[in-house]
């Protein structure tokens, strides 16, 4: 069998997001055949004790519908991290969906002392059986007690996976915690983390797999999403992980491609966006060496880029801007490679644009859009960038609409 390790980064407050990017990696891991999906502590939520009261659901709550839908049509077993309601408080749990059989729900044991003014005790232990193995799940804190897993062990696990939310402290007691445990019981141990903020800590990813002998086979890095694929037969492990980062001269080649099959597959479609004097490979070269060009890359295969930098072209002179005297991120030279659009890759990329402002105190981002490609000016629209203008370029017939977005920076928070 086949079983997908998820890591994922999850917003605070933002279920209905969460839960479309949990099916989005879902079908990813459907994709890989997988047969089991498991995903990070409370990755629905967020790991947020303090709204775990708020947001805590029904096991058999509408919202999780798609999930089990998922599960019937694809013959996969999910498992998704939520706070639950039980008769004397709140639970960290995980809510299990299996093809055509009753939401079962496994909730955390053990809970670390900082968790106990919000949460109670789950009661009963689960070993699922998929495919003639026996799977058992641990939450966080309760993974790191050996007592824990030797209850598993005697309930006859075949594999322990792991379901965590881990600043590095953590992760580093994980890391020397589970090969130990591993190798003593011949048990393979998987661990799903999530990236990013939770509650008052970094979350640090590094999801890995350790074979019965206590060696650690794969793992995703640190900051971004992906999913790790164990196959129990053969105890490979394969890696499928989207990343952003700046890009390096050793890229030049690759990326330029993509901004001329970006250029070709525009002008297919009638829209003379770019010109032959724009982009050219001497402008993508200088966007690299500058440090103001990030890649989005999936298993380092290019699939997109953008420039983010404070730098204005002259014809913004001309726009009348709500924004002015202040501090603004400019955006140019968005691409997603033709072959992979319409997969949400270019959300990635603006979200990454759109933090990035946040972390940096910019108060608005600042972009152009061809006034002919009505699907990326409906794109900007969705979220929330208004047209403040026209302007022209050189080499094109039709205006550029000067679009704009305010980043809101308030004491506690920040938000666009």
């Amino acid at each position: 069998m086949k079983i997908c390790i998820a890591q994922t980064k999850s917003e605070k407050r933002k279920v209905q997001k969460n839960i479309q990017n949990h099916l989005q990696i879902i079908e990813l891991g459907i994709k890989s055949n997988a047969d089991l999906v498991i995903f990070p502590e409370l990755s629905i939520t967020n790991y947020e004790p303090n709204f775990a009261k708020e947001f805590a659901t029904e096991i058999e709550s509408s919202i999780f519908n798609p999930f089990q839908e998922l599960s019937n049509n694809n013959e996969v077993t999910i498992g998704i991290g939520v706070p639950t309601k039980a008769s004397d408080g709140i639970n960290i749990s995980m809510l299990i969906f299996q093809p055509n059989k009753k939401r079962v729900v496994y909730s955390k044991q053990k809970l670390h002392s900082d968790e106990l003014p919000y949460f109670v005790c789950g009661k009963d232990p689960i070993v699922l059986n998929i495919k003639g193995k026996n799977i058992a799940i641990g939450i966080c804190y309760e993974t790191l007690q050996r007592e824990h897993f030797l209850n598993a062990n005697k309930k006859g696990a075949d594999i322990y996976i792991a379901s965590v939310a881990k600043p590095k402290g953590g992760i580093e007691k994980a890391y020397k915690h589970f090969p130990k445990i591993s190798r003593e019981f011949r048990t393979p141990i998987l661990m799903s983390n999530c990236v990013g903020y939770c509650d008052n800590f970094m979350s640090v990813g590094k999801s890995a797999v350790w074979n019965k002998n206590g060696e650690l086979i794969k793992l995703l890095d640190s900051e971004n999403q992906g999913i790790l694929i164990y196959d129990t037969e053969t105890e490979l492990v394969k890696i499928n992980q989207t990343k952003i980062e700046k890009g390096q001269l050793f890229d030049l080649k690759k990326l330029f491609q993509v901004y001329l099959d970006g250029k070709n597959d525009l002008e297919n479609k009638g829209i003379y966006q770019w010109t032959d004097n724009y982009p050219t490979i001497s402008i993508i070269e200088n966007d690299l060496r500058k440090g103001v060009l990030y890649i989005l890359k999936s298993n380092e295969k290019i699939i997109g880029a953008i420039n983010i930098s404070e730098e204005q072209e002259k014809e913004y002179e001309l726009v009348k801007w709500k924004f002015k005297n202040s501090k603004v991120l400019v955006i140019h030279r968005l691409v997603i490679d033709p072959k992979y659009q319409k997969k949400g890759y270019a959300q990635k990329l603006m979200d990454f644009a759109e933090s990035f402002a946040k972390n940096n105190d910019y108060s608005s981002i600042r972009l152009d859009a061809y006034s002919q490609n009505e699907r990326v000016i409906e794109f900007y629209m969705k979220r929330n960038y208004f047209i403040r203008g026209n302007v022209n370029f050189p080499e094109r017939k039709y205006e550029f609409h000067c679009m704009e977005k305010e980043i809101i920076i308030t004491n506690n928070n920040l938000y666009c």
